[in-house]
């Protein structure tokens, strides 16, 4: 078997690719993955959906910087409250408040400056109504489950404590 033969008798259901993200500006991977059915019944192995889809992020809007900032602050203020990091607490200060000052988190902005971009993964379904992205970070507050950001038809939704959201919940 030759490696034509190989390409075009295999079933590629995960790609990665690496593009520049002019939100972000700088080079972010993508994961791209679907299912075996759906490359069995579509005609292209990508598709116009998966297409349009890399193109919602691609093309995001300067104006969702104010609510993903909003967003990773959100998660962040979550994860501290919720979590024990074992930073020494100050005399006059709540844990809270200490695993901030431990993470340099003072606002907004300064979470998203810490969220760290890790990629941005993209799972083509033909069960959606709508086409989805998720920005993955993986902040220093959440090293372990990341943060998630939703895109839905290229508009930014909410944010996700764990990986393995459950999409269907914005697919109304």
């Amino acid at each position: 078997m030759t490696r034509d033969e190989i390409l075009l008798n295999s079933i590629w259901t995960e790609a990665k690719l690496v593009v520049h993200s002019p939100f972000f500006n700088q080079q972010v991977r993508v994961d791209l993955v679907t299912s075996d059915y759906v490359l069995k019944h579509v005609t292209s192995i990508i598709s116009e959906t998966l297409v349009q889809t890399l193109n919602d992020f691609l093309t995001l809007s300067e104006q969702y910087q104010p609510l993903m900032k909003k967003l990773i602050y959100q998660h962040c203020l979550s994860c501290c409250n919720d979590i024990s990091y074992g930073v020494d607490i100050n005399e006059g200060e709540t844990e809270t408040e200490a695993n901030l000052r431990e993470f340099g988190v003072t606002d907004e902005t300064s979470a998203f400056e810490k969220a760290n971009l890790d990629h941005v993964y993209i799972k083509e379904d033909s069960f959606r109504k709508n086409r989805f992205v998720k920005i993955v970070f993986y902040p220093e507050w959440e090293r372990e489950h990341g943060c998630e950001l939703i895109l839905k038809n290229g508009e930014l939704l909410d944010f996700s404590g764990e990986n393995g959201m459950y999409l269907g919940q914005f697919d109304e």
